[in-house]
Protein backbone atom coordinates (compact mmCIF):
# COMPACT_ATOMS: atom_id res chain seq x y z
CA UNK A 1 0.00 0.00 0.00
CA UNK A 2 2.96 2.53 0.70
CA UNK A 3 3.66 2.45 -3.15
CA UNK A 4 0.22 3.22 -3.99
CA UNK A 5 0.46 6.02 -1.98
CA UNK A 6 4.29 6.84 -3.24
CA UNK A 7 2.24 6.67 -6.74
CA UNK A 8 0.28 9.06 -5.24
CA UNK A 9 2.58 11.66 -3.86
CA UNK A 10 4.46 11.57 -7.61
CA UNK A 11 0.90 12.23 -9.21
CA UNK A 12 0.42 15.28 -6.68
CA UNK A 13 4.03 16.42 -7.04
CA UNK A 14 3.37 16.23 -11.34
CA UNK A 15 0.18 18.26 -10.81
CA UNK A 16 1.64 20.54 -8.54
CA UNK A 17 4.30 21.57 -11.09
CA UNK A 18 1.72 21.75 -13.57
CA UNK A 19 -0.19 24.39 -11.96
CA UNK A 20 3.04 26.72 -11.45
CA UNK A 21 4.98 26.24 -14.50
CA UNK A 22 1.62 25.37 -17.20
CA UNK A 23 3.52 22.84 -19.04
CA UNK A 24 2.32 19.40 -20.14
CA UNK A 25 2.27 16.64 -17.37
CA UNK A 26 4.33 13.90 -16.81
CA UNK A 27 2.32 11.61 -18.27
CA UNK A 28 1.98 13.51 -21.50
CA UNK A 29 5.93 14.99 -21.08
CA UNK A 30 7.22 11.14 -20.41
CA UNK A 31 4.62 8.44 -20.87
CA UNK A 32 7.30 5.55 -20.60
CA UNK A 33 8.16 6.90 -16.78
CA UNK A 34 4.44 7.45 -16.14
CA UNK A 35 3.10 3.85 -17.29
CA UNK A 36 6.56 2.71 -15.17
CA UNK A 37 5.21 4.46 -12.12
CA UNK A 38 1.88 3.29 -12.85
CA UNK A 39 2.53 -0.48 -13.24
CA UNK A 40 5.20 -0.44 -10.43
CA UNK A 41 2.21 0.17 -7.87
CA UNK A 42 0.16 -2.26 -9.73
CA UNK A 43 2.92 -5.06 -9.28
CA UNK A 44 3.82 -4.03 -5.58
CA UNK A 45 0.33 -5.02 -4.55
CA UNK A 46 0.59 -8.53 -6.83
CA UNK A 47 3.87 -9.19 -5.02
CA UNK A 48 6.49 -8.13 -2.24
CA UNK A 49 9.15 -9.35 -4.24
CA UNK A 50 9.09 -6.99 -7.48
CA UNK A 51 12.64 -6.27 -8.94
CA UNK A 52 12.75 -2.65 -9.02
CA UNK A 53 16.46 -2.31 -11.44
CA UNK A 54 14.81 -2.34 -14.98
CA UNK A 55 12.54 0.74 -13.62
CA UNK A 56 15.05 2.45 -11.88
CA UNK A 57 17.46 2.08 -15.10
CA UNK A 58 14.52 3.50 -17.20
CA UNK A 59 14.80 6.62 -14.94
CA UNK A 60 18.05 6.82 -14.79
CA UNK A 61 18.01 6.95 -18.56
CA UNK A 62 15.48 8.77 -19.13
CA UNK A 63 17.48 11.50 -16.60
CA UNK A 64 20.60 11.17 -18.69
CA UNK A 65 18.16 12.09 -22.48
CA UNK A 66 17.01 15.10 -20.38
CA UNK A 67 20.36 16.27 -19.25
CA UNK A 68 21.60 15.50 -22.80
CA UNK A 69 19.16 17.50 -24.35
CA UNK A 70 19.89 20.12 -22.14
CA UNK A 71 23.06 20.43 -22.53
CA UNK A 72 22.37 19.99 -26.97
CA UNK A 73 20.16 22.60 -26.24
CA UNK A 74 22.92 24.84 -24.53
CA UNK A 75 24.84 24.33 -27.38
CA UNK A 76 22.33 24.70 -30.23
CA UNK A 77 21.31 28.04 -28.66
CA UNK A 78 24.70 29.25 -28.51
CA UNK A 79 25.52 28.29 -32.00
CA UNK A 80 22.27 30.09 -33.17
CA UNK A 81 23.37 32.84 -30.77
CA UNK A 82 26.59 33.40 -32.73
CA UNK A 83 24.89 32.62 -36.11
CA UNK A 84 22.12 35.29 -35.30
CA UNK A 85 24.94 37.51 -34.20
CA UNK A 86 26.48 37.37 -37.25
CA UNK A 87 23.38 37.62 -39.23
CA UNK A 88 22.85 40.95 -37.20
CA UNK A 89 26.31 41.92 -37.62
CA UNK A 90 25.98 40.98 -41.72
CA UNK A 91 23.08 43.08 -41.95
CA UNK A 92 23.74 46.25 -40.27
CA UNK A 93 26.91 46.32 -42.23
CA UNK A 94 24.75 46.50 -45.60
CA UNK A 95 22.82 48.97 -43.97
CA UNK A 96 25.64 51.31 -43.16
CA UNK A 97 26.55 50.23 -47.06
CA UNK A 98 23.53 51.34 -48.46
CA UNK A 99 23.20 54.52 -46.23
CA UNK A 100 26.05 55.72 -47.87
CA UNK A 101 25.31 54.85 -51.43
CA UNK A 102 21.97 56.05 -50.85
CA UNK A 103 23.56 59.64 -49.53
CA UNK A 104 26.42 59.90 -52.44
CA UNK A 105 23.74 59.01 -55.05
CA UNK A 106 21.52 62.45 -53.36
CA UNK A 107 24.75 64.05 -53.84
CA UNK A 108 25.48 63.19 -56.85
CA UNK A 109 22.25 63.36 -58.40
CA UNK A 110 21.98 66.83 -56.90
CA UNK A 111 25.17 67.76 -58.64
CA UNK A 112 23.69 66.55 -61.80
CA UNK A 113 20.11 68.01 -61.08
CA UNK A 114 22.48 71.68 -60.75
CA UNK A 115 24.75 71.06 -63.77
CA UNK A 116 21.68 70.12 -65.86
CA UNK A 117 19.84 73.31 -64.48
CA UNK A 118 22.85 75.69 -65.60
CA UNK A 119 22.83 73.86 -68.84
CA UNK A 120 19.36 74.68 -69.49
CA UNK A 121 19.48 78.35 -68.27
CA UNK A 122 22.36 78.56 -70.80
CA UNK A 123 20.84 76.99 -73.77
CA UNK A 124 17.58 79.58 -73.03
CA UNK A 125 20.41 82.45 -72.49
CA UNK A 126 21.34 81.44 -76.34
CA UNK A 127 18.16 81.37 -77.72
CA UNK A 128 17.63 84.64 -76.01
CA UNK A 129 20.59 85.60 -78.07
CA UNK A 130 20.24 84.15 -81.08
CA UNK A 131 16.59 86.32 -81.31
CA UNK A 132 18.64 89.08 -79.99
CA UNK A 133 21.00 88.89 -82.99
CA UNK A 134 18.19 87.61 -85.14
CA UNK A 135 16.44 90.97 -84.72
CA UNK A 136 19.32 92.91 -84.93
CA UNK A 137 20.57 91.67 -88.01
CA UNK A 138 17.16 92.17 -89.85
CA UNK A 139 16.82 95.90 -88.57
CA UNK A 140 20.64 96.35 -89.74
CA UNK A 141 19.65 94.58 -93.00
CA UNK A 142 16.64 96.51 -93.81
CA UNK A 143 18.76 99.69 -92.84
CA UNK A 144 21.24 99.15 -94.87
CA UNK A 145 18.85 98.39 -97.60
CA UNK A 146 17.25 102.08 -96.83
CA UNK A 147 20.02 103.98 -96.43
CA UNK A 148 21.00 102.43 -100.10
CA UNK A 149 18.08 103.66 -101.32
CA UNK A 150 18.28 107.06 -99.58
CA UNK A 151 21.70 107.65 -100.58
CA UNK A 152 20.38 106.14 -104.42
CA UNK A 153 17.77 109.21 -104.50
CA UNK A 154 19.88 111.66 -103.14
CA UNK A 155 22.67 111.03 -105.57
CA UNK A 156 19.94 111.00 -108.60
CA UNK A 157 18.71 114.44 -106.74
CA UNK A 158 22.40 115.49 -107.31
CA UNK A 159 22.86 114.45 -111.03
CA UNK A 160 19.04 116.14 -112.18
CA UNK A 161 20.28 119.37 -110.19
CA UNK A 162 23.48 119.23 -111.75
CA UNK A 163 21.78 118.24 -115.23
CA UNK A 164 19.32 121.08 -114.93
CA UNK A 165 22.39 123.50 -114.18
CA UNK A 166 24.07 122.02 -117.39
CA UNK A 167 20.73 123.09 -119.18
CA UNK A 168 20.25 126.08 -117.71
CA UNK A 169 24.08 127.32 -118.64
CA UNK A 170 22.85 126.19 -122.28
CA UNK A 171 19.85 127.97 -122.07
CA UNK A 172 21.73 131.18 -121.00
CA UNK A 173 24.42 131.38 -123.64
CA UNK A 174 21.23 131.58 -126.55
CA UNK A 175 18.82 134.01 -123.90
CA UNK A 176 17.89 135.99 -126.34
CA UNK A 177 13.86 136.28 -124.97
CA UNK A 178 11.26 136.18 -121.50
CA UNK A 179 10.42 132.62 -122.61
CA UNK A 180 14.00 131.57 -122.47
CA UNK A 181 14.29 133.34 -119.09
CA UNK A 182 11.27 131.60 -118.06
CA UNK A 183 12.62 128.16 -118.96
CA UNK A 184 15.58 128.88 -117.10
CA UNK A 185 13.80 129.93 -114.05
CA UNK A 186 11.59 127.25 -113.79
CA UNK A 187 14.85 124.51 -114.06
CA UNK A 188 16.63 126.39 -111.87
CA UNK A 189 12.99 126.47 -109.39
CA UNK A 190 12.69 123.11 -110.18
CA UNK A 191 15.80 121.51 -109.13
CA UNK A 192 17.97 124.22 -107.28
CA UNK A 193 14.81 125.37 -105.02
CA UNK A 194 16.50 124.35 -101.97
CA UNK A 195 20.05 125.76 -102.30
CA UNK A 196 18.71 128.98 -100.95
CA UNK A 197 22.24 129.89 -101.23
CA UNK A 198 22.58 130.17 -104.49
CA UNK A 199 18.90 129.97 -105.58
CA UNK A 200 17.91 133.69 -104.47
CA UNK A 201 21.08 135.15 -105.90
CA UNK A 202 20.14 133.36 -109.14
CA UNK A 203 16.28 134.75 -109.37
CA UNK A 204 17.32 138.38 -108.56
CA UNK A 205 20.04 138.13 -111.46
CA UNK A 206 18.03 136.40 -113.86
CA UNK A 207 14.70 139.25 -112.90
CA UNK A 208 18.10 142.37 -113.19
CA UNK A 209 18.29 140.61 -116.45
CA UNK A 210 14.86 140.35 -118.26
CA UNK A 211 14.83 144.51 -116.88
CA UNK A 212 17.88 144.83 -119.20
CA UNK A 213 15.87 143.59 -121.78
CA UNK A 214 18.33 140.38 -122.21
CA UNK A 215 21.48 142.94 -123.15
CA UNK A 216 23.17 142.94 -120.13
CA UNK A 217 26.08 140.27 -120.84
CA UNK A 218 28.21 140.84 -117.44
CA UNK A 219 25.38 139.96 -116.06
CA UNK A 220 24.57 136.91 -117.67
CA UNK A 221 28.13 135.92 -117.47
CA UNK A 222 27.50 136.39 -113.46
CA UNK A 223 24.96 134.32 -113.04
CA UNK A 224 26.13 131.56 -115.27
CA UNK A 225 29.59 131.84 -112.92
CA UNK A 226 27.20 131.28 -110.04
CA UNK A 227 25.50 128.18 -112.48
CA UNK A 228 28.83 126.60 -112.60
CA UNK A 229 29.77 127.01 -108.67
CA UNK A 230 27.07 125.88 -107.80
CA UNK A 231 27.23 122.74 -110.08
CA UNK A 232 30.33 122.66 -108.31
CA UNK A 233 29.58 122.48 -104.68
CA UNK A 234 26.67 119.59 -106.03
CA UNK A 235 29.54 118.04 -107.05
CA UNK A 236 31.45 117.93 -104.33
CA UNK A 237 28.16 117.12 -101.86
CA UNK A 238 27.30 114.40 -104.16
CA UNK A 239 31.32 113.23 -103.70
CA UNK A 240 30.95 113.28 -100.13
CA UNK A 241 27.28 111.73 -99.77
CA UNK A 242 29.44 108.69 -101.86
CA UNK A 243 31.94 108.70 -99.74
CA UNK A 244 29.96 108.81 -96.47
CA UNK A 245 27.51 106.07 -97.47
CA UNK A 246 30.40 103.60 -98.61
CA UNK A 247 31.89 104.30 -95.23
CA UNK A 248 28.74 103.88 -93.52
CA UNK A 249 27.20 101.04 -95.33
CA UNK A 250 30.70 99.15 -95.38
CA UNK A 251 30.66 99.69 -91.73
CA UNK A 252 26.91 98.37 -91.43
CA UNK A 253 27.79 95.31 -93.61
CA UNK A 254 31.03 94.49 -91.14
CA UNK A 255 28.62 94.72 -88.08
CA UNK A 256 25.64 92.37 -90.32
CA UNK A 257 28.52 89.74 -91.38
CA UNK A 258 29.41 89.86 -87.38
CA UNK A 259 25.99 89.41 -86.79
CA UNK A 260 25.85 86.35 -89.49
CA UNK A 261 29.06 84.34 -88.05
CA UNK A 262 27.70 85.12 -84.55
CA UNK A 263 24.21 83.40 -85.64
CA UNK A 264 25.75 80.86 -87.44
CA UNK A 265 28.19 79.92 -84.12
CA UNK A 266 25.30 79.63 -82.02
CA UNK A 267 22.69 77.55 -84.84
CA UNK A 268 25.28 75.01 -85.88
CA UNK A 269 28.00 74.49 -82.43
CA UNK A 270 26.69 76.71 -78.88
CA UNK A 271 22.90 75.83 -79.25
CA UNK A 272 23.68 72.06 -80.28
CA UNK A 273 26.30 71.42 -78.04
CA UNK A 274 23.78 72.47 -75.25
CA UNK A 275 20.57 70.27 -76.56
CA UNK A 276 23.36 67.73 -77.09
CA UNK A 277 24.87 67.84 -73.21
CA UNK A 278 21.33 68.34 -71.44
CA UNK A 279 20.33 65.17 -73.09
CA UNK A 280 23.51 63.00 -71.26
CA UNK A 281 22.70 64.91 -68.43
CA UNK A 282 19.59 63.62 -68.50
CA UNK A 283 20.69 60.31 -69.07
CA UNK A 284 22.86 60.68 -66.27
CA UNK A 285 20.27 61.95 -64.01
CA UNK A 286 18.08 59.04 -65.16
CA UNK A 287 20.71 56.37 -64.41
CA UNK A 288 21.70 58.16 -61.02
CA UNK A 289 17.82 57.53 -60.22
CA UNK A 290 17.78 54.01 -60.59
CA UNK A 291 21.07 53.65 -58.58
CA UNK A 292 19.59 55.74 -56.14
CA UNK A 293 15.93 53.23 -56.12
CA UNK A 294 18.21 50.34 -56.30
CA UNK A 295 19.84 51.26 -53.29
CA UNK A 296 16.95 52.61 -51.20
CA UNK A 297 15.51 48.91 -52.23
CA UNK A 298 18.05 47.53 -50.62
CA UNK A 299 18.34 49.77 -47.38
CA UNK A 300 14.54 48.86 -47.03
CA UNK A 301 15.54 44.81 -47.91
CA UNK A 302 18.55 45.15 -45.71
CA UNK A 303 16.83 47.17 -42.68
CA UNK A 304 13.38 43.89 -43.02
CA UNK A 305 16.12 41.35 -42.76
CA UNK A 306 17.82 42.95 -39.40
CA UNK A 307 14.32 43.80 -37.90
CA UNK A 308 13.13 39.54 -39.15
CA UNK A 309 16.89 38.43 -37.58
CA UNK A 310 15.98 40.28 -34.34
CA UNK A 311 12.40 38.70 -34.03
CA UNK A 312 13.77 35.95 -35.04
CA UNK A 313 16.35 35.84 -31.92
CA UNK A 314 13.60 36.52 -29.35
CA UNK A 315 11.58 33.61 -30.60
CA UNK A 316 14.13 31.52 -30.46
CA UNK A 317 15.46 33.19 -27.17
CA UNK A 318 12.23 32.95 -25.55
CA UNK A 319 11.85 29.22 -26.96
CA UNK A 320 15.36 28.34 -25.14
CA UNK A 321 14.20 29.60 -21.84
CA UNK A 322 10.85 27.46 -22.07
CA UNK A 323 12.89 24.24 -22.92
CA UNK A 324 15.38 24.88 -20.25
CA UNK A 325 12.32 25.78 -18.11
CA UNK A 326 11.03 22.37 -19.03
CA UNK A 327 13.97 20.18 -18.87
CA UNK A 328 14.77 21.84 -15.05
CA UNK A 329 10.83 20.98 -13.91
CA UNK A 330 11.09 17.21 -15.50
CA UNK A 331 15.17 16.33 -13.48
CA UNK A 332 13.63 18.22 -10.49
CA UNK A 333 11.02 15.86 -11.11
CA UNK A 334 12.74 13.37 -11.31
CA UNK A 335 14.76 14.34 -7.85
CA UNK A 336 11.44 14.06 -5.91
CA UNK A 337 10.78 10.06 -7.66
CA UNK A 338 14.39 8.90 -6.83
CA UNK A 339 14.05 10.94 -3.42
CA UNK A 340 10.89 8.84 -3.07
CA UNK A 341 12.44 5.61 -3.61
CA UNK A 342 14.65 6.15 -0.59
CA UNK A 343 11.71 7.31 1.63
CA UNK A 344 10.45 3.81 0.79
CA UNK A 345 13.72 1.62 0.86
CA UNK A 346 14.26 0.80 -2.72
CA UNK A 347 17.54 0.89 -3.75
CA UNK A 348 18.92 2.43 -6.61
Amino acid sequence: MKYIVLFALVLLTIAAIDNQTKQKSLEEQHPSLFRALKNMALLQEQSQQLDYSRLINAINDLESEILQNKEDENASFNKDFLSNNADQEFYENQITQYQVEVSQHEVDLADLTEARNTLQQLLNDGIKEQQDVTLLRNQLDQQIKTDAANTAAQLQEYDDSAAAIDEAINLLTSLKNADTLVQVKDKLKTHLSKQKVFFQPLIVALTDIAQSNFANQELISKVTNLLNQLRTSLLESRLQLVVSSQSLEALNKGLLTTYEEKLNILSTVVLPDLRENIEIKDAEIKAKNNLLNDARSNLEDAQDNLKATQDAWIVRSNLNSKLLQQYDTDLSLIQQVKQSFDRAGIKQ
